[in-house]
């Protein structure tokens, strides 16, 4: 392959160097790209990067997650009003912190795609010889990968979904690598909803030989489920719930349905991961819901992962979450009484994810709370491990999107799982408005922590939110601005 300089320029012109002398795969495994897309393990270490990418704290490791979308939640709580967290936490996007903030973390989203782009462009024209169907699985990934990060990007700069017009100007969706600045300008919000459907399409098609679909004891990858019988010909194969499986395609159409308002096919890809099962395993459910024996390691099965359709592993994770949860100094906490409302203690008080198990107060550290999810010790399951994409979304999907009385069973399950009470589903479904703000409440429960909770809100068009504290949403609040750099060369 002839070396090449390719200028990506998108945002601040961002240089991505794949096509350059090194591909940054890891620290550890740096191969020239004139070699890497040379041999199938070549294409593995591509898309391996590609996964280090979005776990690093520019990402999913920190500010994807736990960081900007919780602030905009305020989820968390500050005193300091000239910090970068207040300011965010205030939608103060113009503030130099913030708009560095935001602008870095759109950048890192396409400097993912531009690297998926990559391995997509030379997969195409490969002369190399895959084994065991490895051709389709990187394929696969890569192209559900490359739709659920620009549905990632849509959803928090793109418009209001709910009010969205389709020829309103959203975000680019980048599908090559290339100098011709045509190609990275945003296009219009249905332009972009089409691209999205159309990798997902692509991935899902390619994905039906991922081999999850067949096998049980892939999902949690112990020793001692493993089998001659049931261990892949390909040790590479294994750990699928950390990699763009053919259930995160469709967990990601589900979720992508509901953003776009098309509520029958949000609910139909969600009851096709729902009602998965295995076939080797006497027809058992693929994925289901924690509860409380889930978390009987310490109950430091915070994460939920037998939930996980898909999340990231960062072995540097600990040190990420130390100075934001752990530390006594740590940044993002919330007031007791705050987080006794926010999980009903006092109608719930046995719901799994209650404060006492999910929340610490630390004595002689005024009345905050320091949240626990990611914390734990090398030993157990959920470290290191954030969800991107969980099942319980699916169910709260359909617990919105059928009509009340189909979305009654659902929400029984679900109920029953997390051990609230039976008053709650009672009184959850007298109509819309109590449908609504019942899910509000299971929003800020099930995904404190994980982001989830401001694409409720701007999926609903909140003007103002009641908790911590009444707030008004400044007008177009909701759209985190693109950087000016973006804007500038659009």
């Amino acid at each position: 392959m002839k070396r090449r300089y390719l200028i990506i320029l998108l945002g601040v012109a961002l240089a991505f160097n794949a096509c350059n002398d090194w591909l940054d795969v890891s620290p550890r495994s740096e191969i020239r790209e004139s070699e890497l897309f040379l041999s199938e393990d070549g294409y593995k270490h591509a898309l391996t990067g590609a996964y280090i990418l979005i776990a690093q704290q520019q990402l999913y490791g920190k500010n994807a997650s736990m960081y900007i979308p919780e602030a905009l939640s305020r989820h968390w709580t500050t005193s300091e009003t000239t910090s970068e967290l207040y300011r965010l936490m205030n939608y103060e996007y113009t503030y130099s912190n913030v708009e560095s903030l935001t602008s870095n973390l759109w950048l890192n989203y396409y400097k993912v795609i531009a690297q998926l782009n990559n391995i997509l462009e030379n997969i195409e024209t490969s002369d190399v010889k895959f084994q065991y169907n490895n051709d389709r699985l990187i394929k696969g990934e890569a192209l559900g990968l490359r739709a659920f990060l620009h549905l990632e990007v849509l959803r928090l700069f793109g418009p209001v979904p709910d009010i969205a017009q389709q020829g309103d100007i959203a975000i680019p969706y980048v599908t090559e690598l290339t100098k011709d600045p045509n190609k990275l300008l945003s296009i219009s919000y249905s332009e972009v909803l089409k691209l999205i459907e159309a990798d997902l399409n692509a991935a899902e098609k390619l994905l039906e030989i991922d081999p999850l679909i067949i096998n049980t004891n892939w999902l949690l990858n112990r020793d001692e489920d493993r089998t001659e019988e049931n261990y892949p010909k390909d040790s590479w194969q294994l750990f699928r719930q950390a990699r763009f499986n053919y259930y995160a395609v469709l967990g990601t159409k589900a979720r992508f349905y509901h953003w776009a308002g098309n509520k029958p096919q949000a609910a139909e890809y969600a009851k096709k991961v729902i009602e998965a099962v295995n076939d080797n395993d006497n027809d058992s459910p693929k994925f289901t819901l924690a509860n409380e024996t889930s978390y009987s390691d310490d109950n430091k099965n915070m994460v939920m992962y037998s939930e996980h359709l898909f999340g990231i592993q960062n072995s540097n994770l600990r040190s990420i979450i130390s100075p934001l949860f752990i530390d006594a100094s740590a940044s993002l906490t919330q007031a007791q009484n705050s987080i006794n409302t926010a999980y009903e203690i006092s109608v719930n008080p046995d719901d799994i994810r209650r404060p006492s198990r999910y929340w610490e107060y630390k004595s002689g550290y005024q009345t905050n709370m320091f949240f626990l999810k990611y914390s734990g010790t090398e030993a157990v399951p959920s470290n290191n491990r954030v969800p991107l994409l969980r099942l319980s979304e699916l169910y709260l999907i359909l617990i919105e999107d059928l009509s009340l009385e189909e979305a009654k069973p659902y929400f029984s399950a679900y109920r029953t799982s997390r051990s609230m009470n039976i008053s709650v589903e009672e009184t959850s479904f007298v109509d819309e408005n109590a449908r609504l703000s019942r899910l509000e409440k299971e929003y800020r429960k099930e995904f404190y922590g994980e982001g989830q909770m401001f694409f409720f809100y701007k999926k609903h068009n909140y003007e103002s939110f009641t908790w911590p504290a009444a707030f008004t949403v400044p007008a177009n609040g909701y759209v985190i601005p693109k950087p000016k750099s973006q804007l500038k060369f659009e």
